[in-house]
């Protein structure tokens, strides 16, 4: 499975150094904040594929964050300029998620989470693609087939773990579900899976 370039990773963990300092200065010493990582940087972790400014997370803990120093300068594999900033904007609530989003979310090794009061956490695949179903931009779709693409999500489990999230929102739930089954139905059509 690709893995983000090595300066993404880094540029992310400077940005986790930083809200660790944040953490720290409160004088908070209880368990690790937990950050869940979505949005165009879990799939980045997860393909490879896409390259984006924002981070879009959200956290285990009530936290307030400065927008000063939330934004990481670094330089890309081409050797181009680009950074790094905490969408503090981003709100999961606002999403499709899936209840269990949390539980199923795989901690990103080798960040130096040990080291902070902020561990990583990235959305598992098929929680990250569903949480792309809300807004569904073109953008959004290409993150889906991408992580299909690379045999990460399927049809079936996508649209049967969609529809289980779909169960605890209040809304238009037909239009949704309209969407996941649209969405499923391009993930069959485009993207082979192995039996």
């Amino acid at each position: 499975m690709p893995r983000p370039y090595p300066e993404l990773t880094r540029a992310i963990s400077c940005l986790l150094d930083r809200i660790d300092a944040v953490i720290r200065h409160t004088g908070y010493g209880g368990a690790p904040v937990r950050m869940y990582l979505a949005g165009g940087i879990a799939v980045n972790y997860y393909c490879g594929s896409r390259h984006t400014e924002d981070v879009d997370a959200s956290f285990s803990h009530r936290i307030l964050l400065p927008y000063a120093d939330l934004v990481v300068d670094y330089q890309r594999q081409d050797g181009g300029h680009a950074f790094l900033y905490l969408d503090q904007n981003y709100n999961s609530t606002f999403a499709l998620t899936h209840e269990d989003h949390e539980e199923e979310a795989t901690e990103w090794a080798g960040i130096g989470n040990e080291n902070r009061l902020v561990h990583l956490y990235v959305l598992a695949p098929v929680d990250l693609a569903i949480s792309k179903v809300a807004r569904l931009t073109a953008q959004d779709q290409e993150d889906i087939l991408d992580l299909a693409r690379a045999q990460l999500v399927t049809a079936d489990r996508f649209e049967r773990r969609a529809q289980q999230a779909l169960s605890g929102y209040i809304g238009d739930t037909v239009r949704m579900g309209r969407a996941i089954q649209w969405m499923a139905n391009r993930i069959r059509a485009e993207v082979a899976h192995p039996d």
